[in-house]
């Protein structure tokens, strides 16, 4: 990937010839804390909404009888605006692009409001999400990372229109970066194209009001734990985590590796061998990890018969132990590299792929062809890194939450 800086604008090219569509996405980087929780969301759910010279139906029929893909996604560090075209359609779908960004109205307003209640209290009613927002908000505890569903739920009475115009007016004044993949004739021009018709994409350099959060201290050095009845659950849905290394931190790689053998590499995982195949506690049952720009999130999940909720808090710390104790055997940590690397290869394909990869790491501060320098820390990791990062973090306080039917809860 190539950086173009011209009058102000950050430029990400990456030419890929003999392609027919061409992917650009927008990243503007989110500084500060929702006003209220949900105020992004609903922003982002509003500026396909119609502007002012085009009305939500319009907009909708120029995307699809074109067949242009454009999306709006909000996350907590950044908001990301695409689109994915043919190459003929290159005037349009960035006339349609610049259009949503300068002239959007807002004036769906009230009626997205009320959408977004209900798809919130529809996906509350899956006892999974139920369990995972309750997990969320617990180890994010009085910081912005923590406003779940259920705190939005509780805000959105209070959001004004204003509100999502000032989200707007913030981040037009943030760090924002174009990010393009396709087959283009000259890279000049097309900064020539950014810099006359996207000067609102001029990046400022600002300083992030969202605070680092490294540390989960629990409930008095102990782990938390939040408890769920429902008794017309069929499963419990355990969740259990703790917060590791940033992205930015030489742990990072490490982790990753760590949770590819613990339990997110599918079937060949420790997790699915020990607890689903040997022991048969789950219908499902993995690790994850999610890292944001200020904190990284680890945890265990599984979904199981509720009278096996201790038995399967004690397995999650059990593979912990083992890998604390001994490191994984050459075989097992050398199929792990694959796995993550296979998947780095799997999900950077195409252009719509490789724009929002490589803008996603350059909003966030990891930088300029970050994925290059990620594989070779990735092959870099020793057996003895692995049982390290488990020593390190997976003996420290974690919150855990449990959905169940009440009668097993006693726990």
């Amino acid at each position: 990937m190539k950086l173009i800086q011209k009058d102000g604008i950050d430029i990400l090219i990456k030419n890929t010839k003999n392609t027919p569509r061409m992917a650009v996405c927008l990243y503007f980087s989110i500084d500060l804390p929702e006003k209220f929780a949900g105020v992004y969301t609903l922003f982002s759910k509003l500026l396909l909404k119609g502007t002012k010279t085009r009305s939500a139906e319009l907009l909708a029929d120029i995307i699809e009888s074109n067949g242009i893909e454009t999306s709006v996604k909000c996350k907590q560090d950044y908001l990301k605006v695409s689109t994915l075209f043919l190459n003929e359609d290159f005037d349009l779908a960035l006339d349609v692009l610049a259009d949503i960004l300068q002239n959007s109205t807002f004036e769906a307003f009230e009626k997205e409001v009320y959408k977004l209640k209900g798809e919130i209290i529809s996906d509350l009613d899956s006892p999974q999400i139920k369990a995972s927002d309750a997990f969320i908000e617990g180890i994010y505890d009085g910081h912005y990372y923590g406003n779940s569903c259920s705190k939005t739920l509780q805000d959105l009475d209070k959001i004004q229109k204003q509100d999502v115009i000032d989200v707007l007016a913030q981040i037009m004044k943030a760090k924002k970066v174009i990010s393009i993949a396709g087959d283009f004739a000259d890279e000049d021009k097309i900064a020539e194209f950014f810099t006359k018709n996207f000067s609102f994409m001029k990046t400022y350099e600002t300083n992030s009001q969202i605070p680092d959060i490294f540390d989960f201290q629990g409930k008095n050095g102990k782990d938390k734990i939040v408890k769920i009845a429902k008794n017309d659950a069929k499963q419990a849905q355990i969740f259990k985590g703790c917060l590791v290394g940033s992205q930015f931190s030489e742990d990072y790689p490490k982790i990753v590796v760590m949770n590819n053998i613990l339990g997110s590499s599918g079937l060949s995982s420790r997790l699915f061998v020990e607890l689903r195949d040997k022991q048969g506690l789950a219908y499902t049952v993995r690790s994850a990890l999610e890292p944001l720009r200020h904190s990284t999130l680890f945890y265990f999940y599984i979904g199981t018969e509720p009278k096996n909720i201790q038995k399967s808090l004690e397995g999650f710390k059990v593979e912990a132990k083992k890998l604390m104790d001994a490191p994984p055997s050459n075989i097992e940590l050398l199929g792990a590299k694959e796995n993550i690397m296979g998947r780095l290869e799997y999900f950077s394909q195409t252009n719509a792929q490789i724009a929002s990869i490589a803008g996603y790491d350059y909003i966030i501060g990891l930088g300029l062809n970050y994925e290059e320098r990620y594989r070779k820390m990735i092959a870099d990791v020793s057996k003895e890194d692995v049982s390290n990062m488990a020593a390190k973090y997976l003996q420290n306080p974690s919150m855990i939450s449990v959905l169940a039917p009440e009668e097993y809860l006693n726990f």
